[in-house]
Protein backbone atom coordinates (compact mmCIF):
# COMPACT_ATOMS: atom_id res chain seq x y z
CA UNK A 1 0.00 0.00 0.00
CA UNK A 2 1.29 3.45 -0.95
CA UNK A 3 2.10 5.23 2.32
CA UNK A 4 2.09 8.74 0.88
CA UNK A 5 -0.77 11.02 1.86
CA UNK A 6 -3.58 11.31 -0.67
CA UNK A 7 -6.46 13.72 -0.08
CA UNK A 8 -8.97 11.52 -1.93
CA UNK A 9 -8.12 8.45 0.15
CA UNK A 10 -8.20 10.59 3.28
CA UNK A 11 -11.73 11.73 2.42
CA UNK A 12 -12.79 8.11 1.91
CA UNK A 13 -11.30 6.88 5.20
CA UNK A 14 -12.89 9.85 6.99
CA UNK A 15 -16.24 8.93 5.44
CA UNK A 16 -15.77 5.36 6.67
CA UNK A 17 -14.98 6.56 10.20
CA UNK A 18 -18.08 8.77 10.20
CA UNK A 19 -20.23 5.84 9.06
CA UNK A 20 -18.85 3.59 11.81
CA UNK A 21 -18.66 6.07 14.70
CA UNK A 22 -20.80 9.04 13.73
CA UNK A 23 -24.01 7.86 15.41
CA UNK A 24 -22.30 7.17 18.74
CA UNK A 25 -20.42 10.47 18.62
CA UNK A 26 -23.61 12.42 17.90
CA UNK A 27 -25.37 10.70 20.81
CA UNK A 28 -22.45 11.62 23.07
CA UNK A 29 -22.65 15.22 21.83
CA UNK A 30 -26.37 15.35 22.63
CA UNK A 31 -25.73 13.95 26.12
CA UNK A 32 -22.91 16.40 26.87
CA UNK A 33 -24.78 19.44 25.53
CA UNK A 34 -27.89 18.52 27.55
CA UNK A 35 -25.77 18.14 30.69
CA UNK A 36 -24.10 21.48 29.98
CA UNK A 37 -27.43 23.26 29.55
CA UNK A 38 -28.76 21.78 32.79
CA UNK A 39 -25.72 23.12 34.67
CA UNK A 40 -25.37 26.57 33.04
CA UNK A 41 -28.97 27.71 32.45
CA UNK A 42 -30.22 27.77 36.09
CA UNK A 43 -28.25 30.99 36.70
CA UNK A 44 -30.62 32.76 34.27
CA UNK A 45 -33.82 31.66 36.02
CA UNK A 46 -33.83 33.71 39.20
CA UNK A 47 -33.48 37.34 40.27
CA UNK A 48 -31.89 36.21 43.53
CA UNK A 49 -28.13 35.57 43.35
CA UNK A 50 -27.17 32.04 44.28
CA UNK A 51 -23.76 30.64 45.16
CA UNK A 52 -24.94 27.17 44.13
CA UNK A 53 -25.91 28.30 40.63
CA UNK A 54 -22.55 30.03 40.26
CA UNK A 55 -20.75 26.92 41.52
CA UNK A 56 -22.52 24.88 38.82
CA UNK A 57 -20.48 26.78 36.21
CA UNK A 58 -17.25 25.60 37.83
CA UNK A 59 -18.64 22.08 38.02
CA UNK A 60 -19.48 22.34 34.32
CA UNK A 61 -15.88 23.38 33.64
CA UNK A 62 -14.71 20.23 35.36
CA UNK A 63 -17.27 18.12 33.46
CA UNK A 64 -16.17 19.57 30.11
CA UNK A 65 -12.51 18.89 30.88
CA UNK A 66 -13.12 15.30 32.01
CA UNK A 67 -15.86 14.10 29.68
CA UNK A 68 -15.70 16.57 26.78
CA UNK A 69 -12.45 14.99 25.65
CA UNK A 70 -12.41 11.44 27.01
CA UNK A 71 -15.78 10.33 25.67
CA UNK A 72 -14.71 11.14 22.12
CA UNK A 73 -11.05 10.20 22.22
CA UNK A 74 -11.78 6.83 23.86
CA UNK A 75 -13.32 5.80 20.50
CA UNK A 76 -10.58 7.29 18.35
CA UNK A 77 -8.43 4.26 17.50
CA UNK A 78 -10.22 1.37 19.19
CA UNK A 79 -10.86 -0.40 15.87
CA UNK A 80 -7.09 -0.91 15.56
CA UNK A 81 -6.71 -2.38 19.05
CA UNK A 82 -9.84 -4.49 19.61
CA UNK A 83 -9.26 -8.12 18.55
CA UNK A 84 -12.68 -8.30 16.86
CA UNK A 85 -12.03 -5.40 14.49
CA UNK A 86 -8.26 -5.01 14.31
CA UNK A 87 -7.54 -7.11 11.22
CA UNK A 88 -10.39 -5.62 9.19
CA UNK A 89 -9.36 -2.05 10.14
CA UNK A 90 -5.72 -2.68 9.25
CA UNK A 91 -6.73 -4.13 5.87
CA UNK A 92 -8.46 -0.90 4.80
CA UNK A 93 -6.48 0.43 1.78
CA UNK A 94 -5.25 3.70 3.23
CA UNK A 95 -1.90 4.88 4.55
CA UNK A 96 -1.09 5.03 8.26
CA UNK A 97 -1.03 8.84 8.16
CA UNK A 98 -4.49 8.96 6.58
CA UNK A 99 -5.95 6.59 9.17
CA UNK A 100 -4.37 8.50 12.02
CA UNK A 101 -5.36 11.95 10.75
CA UNK A 102 -8.90 10.77 10.07
CA UNK A 103 -9.34 9.64 13.66
CA UNK A 104 -7.82 12.86 15.03
CA UNK A 105 -9.82 15.11 12.68
CA UNK A 106 -13.09 13.40 13.64
CA UNK A 107 -12.22 13.93 17.31
CA UNK A 108 -11.40 17.59 16.82
CA UNK A 109 -14.67 18.15 14.91
CA UNK A 110 -16.45 17.40 18.18
CA UNK A 111 -14.17 18.49 21.00
CA UNK A 112 -13.17 21.95 19.69
CA UNK A 113 -16.71 23.24 18.90
CA UNK A 114 -17.89 21.79 22.22
CA UNK A 115 -15.16 23.74 24.00
CA UNK A 116 -16.14 27.01 22.31
CA UNK A 117 -19.83 26.30 22.94
CA UNK A 118 -19.13 25.98 26.66
CA UNK A 119 -17.09 29.20 26.81
CA UNK A 120 -19.72 31.17 24.88
CA UNK A 121 -22.63 29.75 26.86
CA UNK A 122 -20.84 30.50 30.13
CA UNK A 123 -20.43 34.18 29.24
CA UNK A 124 -23.95 34.54 27.84
CA UNK A 125 -25.66 32.95 30.85
CA UNK A 126 -23.57 35.00 33.29
CA UNK A 127 -24.60 38.18 31.45
CA UNK A 128 -28.28 37.20 31.48
CA UNK A 129 -28.12 36.25 35.15
CA UNK A 130 -26.51 39.58 36.09
CA UNK A 131 -29.10 41.53 34.05
CA UNK A 132 -31.89 39.99 36.13
CA UNK A 133 -30.36 40.89 39.50
CA UNK A 134 -31.57 44.26 40.91
CA UNK A 135 -29.09 47.14 40.92
CA UNK A 136 -26.75 47.02 43.90
CA UNK A 137 -27.07 43.26 44.31
CA UNK A 138 -24.31 40.68 44.11
CA UNK A 139 -23.14 40.14 40.54
CA UNK A 140 -21.83 36.87 39.15
CA UNK A 141 -18.28 36.76 37.83
CA UNK A 142 -16.84 35.04 34.79
CA UNK A 143 -14.43 32.21 35.36
CA UNK A 144 -11.05 33.95 35.47
CA UNK A 145 -8.67 33.90 32.50
CA UNK A 146 -5.93 32.08 34.40
CA UNK A 147 -8.34 29.29 35.36
CA UNK A 148 -9.47 29.02 31.74
CA UNK A 149 -5.85 28.89 30.56
CA UNK A 150 -5.05 26.08 33.00
CA UNK A 151 -8.23 24.32 31.89
CA UNK A 152 -7.12 24.46 28.24
CA UNK A 153 -3.75 22.86 29.06
CA UNK A 154 -5.49 19.99 30.84
CA UNK A 155 -8.18 19.70 28.14
CA UNK A 156 -5.79 18.92 25.30
CA UNK A 157 -3.30 16.92 27.38
CA UNK A 158 -6.13 14.72 28.62
CA UNK A 159 -7.38 14.28 25.07
CA UNK A 160 -3.91 13.23 23.92
CA UNK A 161 -3.54 10.70 26.76
CA UNK A 162 -6.92 9.06 26.15
CA UNK A 163 -6.33 9.17 22.38
CA UNK A 164 -3.16 7.14 22.97
CA UNK A 165 -4.93 4.83 25.40
CA UNK A 166 -7.56 3.98 22.78
CA UNK A 167 -4.92 2.12 20.74
CA UNK A 168 -2.38 1.24 23.42
CA UNK A 169 -4.75 -0.96 25.47
CA UNK A 170 -6.47 -3.83 23.67
CA UNK A 171 -9.24 -4.33 26.26
CA UNK A 172 -11.09 -1.91 28.56
CA UNK A 173 -8.96 0.95 27.22
CA UNK A 174 -11.12 3.68 28.77
CA UNK A 175 -10.94 2.19 32.27
CA UNK A 176 -7.22 1.42 32.08
CA UNK A 177 -6.44 4.91 30.76
CA UNK A 178 -8.61 6.49 33.47
CA UNK A 179 -6.71 4.58 36.16
CA UNK A 180 -3.39 5.68 34.64
CA UNK A 181 -4.50 9.33 34.47
CA UNK A 182 -5.82 9.22 38.04
CA UNK A 183 -2.56 7.81 39.41
CA UNK A 184 -0.39 10.32 37.53
CA UNK A 185 -2.67 13.21 38.56
CA UNK A 186 -2.59 12.25 42.22
CA UNK A 187 1.20 11.93 42.17
CA UNK A 188 1.59 15.30 40.42
CA UNK A 189 -0.90 17.17 42.64
CA UNK A 190 0.20 15.81 46.00
CA UNK A 191 3.88 15.83 45.05
CA UNK A 192 3.64 19.49 44.04
CA UNK A 193 1.70 20.29 47.24
CA UNK A 194 4.30 18.52 49.39
CA UNK A 195 7.13 20.50 47.75
CA UNK A 196 5.21 23.76 48.22
CA UNK A 197 4.60 23.01 51.91
CA UNK A 198 8.24 22.04 52.43
CA UNK A 199 9.55 25.24 50.85
CA UNK A 200 7.08 27.55 52.63
CA UNK A 201 7.47 25.94 56.06
CA UNK A 202 4.04 24.28 56.27
CA UNK A 203 1.73 27.32 56.52
CA UNK A 204 -1.84 27.20 57.81
CA UNK A 205 -3.24 26.81 54.30
CA UNK A 206 -1.73 26.59 50.83
CA UNK A 207 -3.25 26.16 47.38
CA UNK A 208 -0.77 24.90 44.79
CA UNK A 209 -1.47 23.06 41.55
CA UNK A 210 1.15 21.84 39.05
CA UNK A 211 2.33 24.62 36.71
CA UNK A 212 0.52 27.37 38.64
CA UNK A 213 1.42 29.94 41.28
CA UNK A 214 0.94 29.40 45.00
CA UNK A 215 -1.60 30.99 47.35
CA UNK A 216 -0.57 30.93 51.01
CA UNK A 217 -2.45 31.78 54.20
CA UNK A 218 -0.39 31.91 57.40
CA UNK A 219 -1.05 33.07 60.96
CA UNK A 220 1.94 31.46 62.62
CA UNK A 221 3.16 34.83 63.85
CA UNK A 222 2.26 35.32 67.56
CA UNK A 223 0.83 38.81 66.97
CA UNK A 224 -1.28 37.54 64.09
CA UNK A 225 -2.75 34.81 66.29
CA UNK A 226 -3.59 37.32 69.04
CA UNK A 227 -5.18 39.79 66.64
CA UNK A 228 -7.09 37.11 64.77
CA UNK A 229 -5.63 38.09 61.40
CA UNK A 230 -4.06 35.89 58.77
CA UNK A 231 -1.28 36.87 56.40
CA UNK A 232 -1.93 36.14 52.73
CA UNK A 233 0.79 35.69 50.13
CA UNK A 234 0.56 34.92 46.43
CA UNK A 235 3.59 33.64 44.58
CA UNK A 236 3.32 34.00 40.81
CA UNK A 237 5.53 32.57 38.09
CA UNK A 238 7.46 35.08 35.93
CA UNK A 239 6.32 35.55 32.33
CA UNK A 240 9.14 33.43 30.89
CA UNK A 241 8.20 30.55 33.21
CA UNK A 242 4.54 30.81 32.16
CA UNK A 243 5.63 30.67 28.51
CA UNK A 244 7.82 27.64 29.28
CA UNK A 245 4.86 25.87 30.91
CA UNK A 246 2.73 26.52 27.82
CA UNK A 247 5.43 25.11 25.56
CA UNK A 248 5.80 22.09 27.85
CA UNK A 249 2.03 21.46 27.80
CA UNK A 250 1.97 21.67 24.00
CA UNK A 251 4.96 19.34 23.64
CA UNK A 252 3.43 16.89 26.11
CA UNK A 253 0.20 16.67 24.11
CA UNK A 254 2.14 16.36 20.83
CA UNK A 255 4.28 13.58 22.27
CA UNK A 256 1.24 11.50 23.24
CA UNK A 257 -0.29 11.98 19.77
CA UNK A 258 2.99 10.96 18.17
CA UNK A 259 3.25 7.84 20.35
CA UNK A 260 -0.30 6.93 19.26
CA UNK A 261 0.82 7.23 15.63
CA UNK A 262 3.87 5.05 16.31
CA UNK A 263 1.62 2.49 17.97
CA UNK A 264 -0.60 2.46 14.86
CA UNK A 265 2.48 1.90 12.66
CA UNK A 266 3.50 -1.01 14.87
CA UNK A 267 0.06 -2.56 14.45
CA UNK A 268 0.47 -2.57 10.67
CA UNK A 269 3.93 -4.14 10.65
Amino acid sequence: MNQTFDIHRFALILKLDVAEKGRNLLLLAALLITSLLLMLLPITMSKEPSGLREALHYMALFMVMIFGTTFYSSYALTQYSAPSSCIAALMVPASKVEKFLSAMFLNFVFIIPFLFFFIKLHHVTIDIGNSMIPAGGYKYSYISDDVFAYFLYCYFILHAVVFLGSIYFTKASYIKTAVFVLIITLIAVFGNLAIANLITGYPEKIVAFPMTGWKIWDNSDMFMIRDGHTKFYQILHPDNAVFAFRVFAALLALSFWYIAYVRLREKEI
